[in-house]
């Protein structure tokens, strides 16, 4: 019996998702929350058991402060917007945990990595994707990935 291995991505509007059957690459789509939700039941029925590996963002806890004494205008906005954009991401990858811990789901957690998600010759190199992907995709084939190895 092999299993599922679903790679994600988090993100506060679309999850990078990326499905591994019997350790090839079969699947890459952006879904939210709703739709992993809505596909766990058909992925469980196939009697292959499911495992999700996520990219652990709510182990960042970091304030992206330059050196500096003081922050205004531009500077202060830009330490604003990169802070809520983590945050954001770190509410989804808290919510979508929940939701998997219903179904007696548990991901394995990832360290954050920008692997593939720039590189998209080395990515279709390793799995042999030639299909569509964005740089979230292919950042959550890369914790597929990971739980196929």
């Amino acid at each position: 019996m092999s299993k599922i291995i679903i790679g994600i991505d988090p993100d506060s509007k679309a999850h990078g998702v990326a499905v591994y059957m019997d350790g090839k690459l079969t699947g890459l789509n952006c879904l939210s929350l709703v739709d992993i939700v809505k596909m766990i039941p058909q992925w469980q029925e196939l009697d292959k058991g499911v495992e999700f590996h996520v990219e652990d963002v709510c182990a960042n806890n970091a304030v992206f402060m330059k050196p500096k004494k003081s922050y205004s205008g531009k500077d202060l906005a830009e330490v604003k917007a990169r802070s809520r954009t983590l945050g954001m991401c770190q509410q989804a990858q808290s919510e979508l945990e929940v939701f998997l811990a219903s179904f007696l789901i548990f991901p394995v957690k990832h360290k954050i990595s920008k692997m593939w998600k720039k590189d998209r010759a080395q990515f279709e190199k390793i799995t042999g994707w030639k299909g569509r992907s964005n740089e979230d995709t292919r950042s959550a084939a890369y914790f597929g990935w990971l739980g196929c190895k």
